[in-house]
């Protein structure tokens, strides 16, 4: 790589490589070469003798290189912005609040959906938001692009390994992160199950071996409750991040939502597990500023959102037990880390339905029927104004 000092045992295993050869062709013989491959198992004596370089940080302790992550979230949230602005913290050397501060790494941000004018302008935002001209020029070198629209080139895809050799070839010698946005844009199939992401996985690995960093941007999926498609595409991952809606809702000119790690190989105590972020746009400046925030707070699950719904419409607990399938101590738990104000409207609710000694059917989807029976009354319509637990304010 470009300013990197070799040792006399690379060079020549240098000169042996095949510079036609891809780059993680070329990474991965300098790699066997200066560690002789293993073609038996490692006895465990053995290998606690071994001496590990230290983990190479890109952004704090979350992205080192050589990781694996995803980014995911709901359509239209502000995943591609919140990956640009990682990718460009990571680029320039800027601070990526609470994870720290950037290496000044090349990164590659590999585009699959947006118009080159869109990604663009974005760019320039963020560029121009950026107060120190060091860190600019930094981040104008390091960051790359490759995509679709800005080559006028379909290029191919990441499920199929003739792309991939592909896609390879157009990164530079000195890449040490490989952004994916996003994972449905660039797999061929259309289909997200484990058959489907098997050569995407043996592509990760090899990426990982040779030291390149990937974050997969994806999709939620239509509960909100994590990534979309099989639970496979998170068994390589060393982090994933959320991103959920903010109850406050969004700014007019941005977007605004709640930060989630909901997998981190290396627990740090220090990091807070949910925080908030704000972007914001101003077009008189052409600049797009941004908020971090500590909520403390975990953003509500479908679920619980659910639970709440029905607790303050009066039903009992174990029926929303029944009703949602989910065991009576969850319910508790629910009821219980509500607010004290929130705690008294479901009591009230409670004690209005005991006292007229009727009540409506209860769907599993929480809408109720017009039958009446004998056990619990009916609740007047009022508009839930409670969030579930940890709903930020």
């Amino acid at each position: 790589m470009a300013g990197t000092v070799h040792t006399s045992r690379e060079r020549q295993a240098m000169s042996k490589v095949d510079p036609e050869a891809g780059l993680l062709s070329r990474r991965l013989n300098l790699r066997v070469r200066s560690r002789p491959p293993r073609t038996s198992s490692i006895p465990m004596a053995e290998l606690l003798n071994w001496t590990f370089e230290d983990e190479v940080p890109l952004l704090g302790d979350l992205i080192t290189a050589g990781s694996t992550g995803m980014l995911a979230a709901e359509r239209g949230l502000g995943k591609s912005i919140f990956a640009l602005y990682i990718a460009y913290a990571i680029a320039g050397g800027k601070s990526c609040k609470p994870w720290g501060v950037g290496a000044g790494a090349v990164v590659v941000y590999l585009d699959g959906e947006m118009h080159t004018r869109t990604l663009a302008q974005r760019l320039k935002m963020i560029t121009n938001s950026d107060p120190q001209e060091k860190t600019r020029r930094l981040a104008g070198k390091n960051l790359q692009i490759i995509g679709r629209d800005a080559m006028e080139d379909v290029i191919g895809h990441i499920d199929v390994e003739e792309d991939q050799r592909r896609i390879e070839n157009m990164l530079p010698e000195d890449c040490r992160m490989l952004i994916i946005d996003n994972l449905s844009a660039w797999t061929s199939s259309g289909r997200e199950d484990g058959a489907s992401f098997a050569p995407i996985k043996r592509w990760l690995a090899r990426l990982r071996t040779v030291g390149i960093a990937v974050l997969l941007v994806h999709h939620t999926g239509k509960s909100g409750r994590g990534q979309r498609g099989s639970s496979i595409h998170e068994d390589m991952l060393d982090y994933f991040i959320k991103l959920d809606v903010d109850p406050r809702g969004k700014p007019a000119n941005g977007t605004r939502f709640l930060v989630t790690l909901e997998k981190q190989r290396e627990l740090h105590a220090d990091v807070p597990e949910v925080f908030g972020y704000t972007f914001t746009t101003d077009p008189d400046e052409d600049k797009m500023r941004h908020l971090f925030e500590l909520t403390g707070k975990k953003p509500p699950t479908a679920i619980d959102q659910q639970i709440v719904d029905l607790l303050l419409e009066g039903v009992a607990g174990k029926n929303v037990a029944t009703t949602l399938n989910v065991a009576q101590a969850k319910v508790s738990r629910v009821k219980g880390a509500q607010s004290a104000d929130t705690k008294a409207d479901i009591k009230e609710a409670r004690r209005q339905r005991d006292t007229l000694g009727e009540t409506r059917s209860v769907t599993p989807t929480g809408k109720r029927s017009s039958a009446r029976s004998t056990h619990e009354p009916p609740q007047a319509n009022k508009t839930n104004k409670h969030g579930a637990p940890g709903a930020a304010a």
